[in-house]
């Protein structure tokens, strides 16, 4: 301890203050990349598809599904011609050691385009082979305007795929920031006066379909980001008096808890209906290891400490987790290894040490709680999240070992359960 202040006053006196700070800063950051974040591996292991045909789960678990898998024009022109999540996923490179990228689609599936209907029965088959209830689809809507609308369409023209749905509207404008331009919009959010009105008629015919999620006899509408609704209030209230003025009837509304948002402080508790977890935003506040790789800032997280975190809540504060929140009900939402490397070129994150182990903990506590307070369904981010590490798809270093952990959790088996 003591050579160690003398260095530090002998730097101080021939290199100053701010320069010592540096060196510090530096030798910090080396050490953090060369032992804590070699600590962080990914703890999994390949396994083959397990079979769950014979079992019934105990809640109803549904899956956030991305359907960034095809070309449209307007991508092509903004990323280059042919560009799709896949062309994010497979630029991806490691950035420290046990970093898992770049993240490959196993060869079951493999780089699938989803405008090809099989691709769509492939993914249904596993879901519904693994006790998945449903997909919860993105809707991309601008005031009218339409985008990665076409795998969501094609399946609502094909009936005989039997899987439950629902949307949830991903309301924010589009920008570059996946290179770093977040105050280029691409694509704006209006809101206009009429959106509210023109928002439910062309959802109509989604709710109508007799596979849409209903709770309590009501469609179920997810809004991803509540906060950046202007007069959001009226905005709902006008949702659902015009569903019921154009048929559909009383709907539900379901908001994601993003960006510090919540019922409460959106002064909305008297008009929605659910809120719902979206990890890893408003997860355990785990601090994050800062670190700059090649002079790109990141935020490295455990992975293992966030779930610990989770259980610790669970743990302590049974009361209040039944009551779930003060005047709405709160349904639960785990994730596997977020990652958003393969997207950002600068200040992306990762939640670096993913267990099975501790997602097999983490599944299990909500749906336990979904269970046991009558809540009927809880989410997962996501099905097909490759671009940010967090897939029940089976990919070709790990195999199918995140949906056969999901399953063991939901159909109540023990972790170490192989079912031979």
């Amino acid at each position: 301890m003591f050579n160690l202040f003398s260095k530090t006053i002998l730097s101080i006196k021939r290199n100053g203050i701010n320069d010592t700070v540096k060196k510090v800063l530096s030798y910090q950051r080396r050490k953090l990349l060369s032992y804590k974040i070699d600590t962080l591996f990914y703890d999994s292991e390949y396994q083959e598809d397990l079979k769950f045909f014979n079992y019934k789960p105990r809640v109803k678990a549904i899956a956030f599904y991305l359907p960034q898998f095809h070309t449209i024009p307007e991508n092509d022109g903004w990323w280059g011609k042919g560009f799709t999540e896949w062309k994010n996923t497979s630029k991806a490179k490691p950035m420290f050691k046990e970093h898992y990228q770049p993240r490959e689609p196993h060869n079951d599936f493999g780089y699938y385009n989803l405008l090809n209907i099989e691709t769509l029965k492939k993914q249904v088959q596993l879901a519904k082979e693994h006790g998945i209830y449903g997909f919860c689809y993105y809707l991309y809507w601008f005031s009218g305007k339409r985008l990665l609308e076409k795998p969501l369409d094609l399946f609502l023209d094909h009936p005989e795929i039997e899987i439950n749905f629902c949307l949830c509207w991903a309301n924010e404008n589009w920008t570059r920031n996946w290179d770093g331009l977040e105050n280029e919009i691409l694509i704006r959010q209006s809101y206009s006066d009429k959106d509210p009105y023109r928002f439910i008629e062309d959802i109509q015919k989604y709710i109508n379909d007799k596979r849409y999620i209903k709770i309590d006899g009501k469609p179920v509408i997810l809004v991803y980001n509540p906060g950046n609704i202007p007069d959001v209030k009226n905005v709902f209230i006008k949702w659902k008096n015009h569903a019921v003025e154009i048929g559909i009837g009383e709907i539900k509304i379901w908001v994601c808890k993003t960006f510090g948002y919540t019922p409460k402080n959106l002064h909305i508790e008297d008009i929605v209906d659910g809120l719902v977890e979206f990890p890893p935003h408003s997860i355990p506040p785990v601090m994050a290891k800062k670190i700059n790789l090649a002079k790109k800032n990141a935020n490295i997280y455990d992975y293992k400490e966030v779930v610990t975190e989770i259980k610790r809540e669970f743990r302590y504060n049974k009361k209040k987790i039944c009551r779930s929140s003060d005047v709405i009900p709160l349904y639960r939402t785990c994730m596997m290894g977020w990652d958003s490397a393969a997207r950002k070129k600068n200040k992306w994150s990762t939640y670096a040490g993913f267990s099975l182990r501790y997602y097999f903990d983490w599944v299990s506590l909500i749906n336990n709680e979904a269970l046991y307070t009558n809540k009927e369904v809880f989410f997962i981010n996501a099905w097909n999240e490759w671009a940010e590490g967090t897939y029940l798809e089976p990919d070709k270093k790990y195999g199918y070992a995140n949906i056969n952990t999901l399953s063991k959790a939901i159909f109540g088996f023990s972790f170490n359960n192989m079912l031979n």
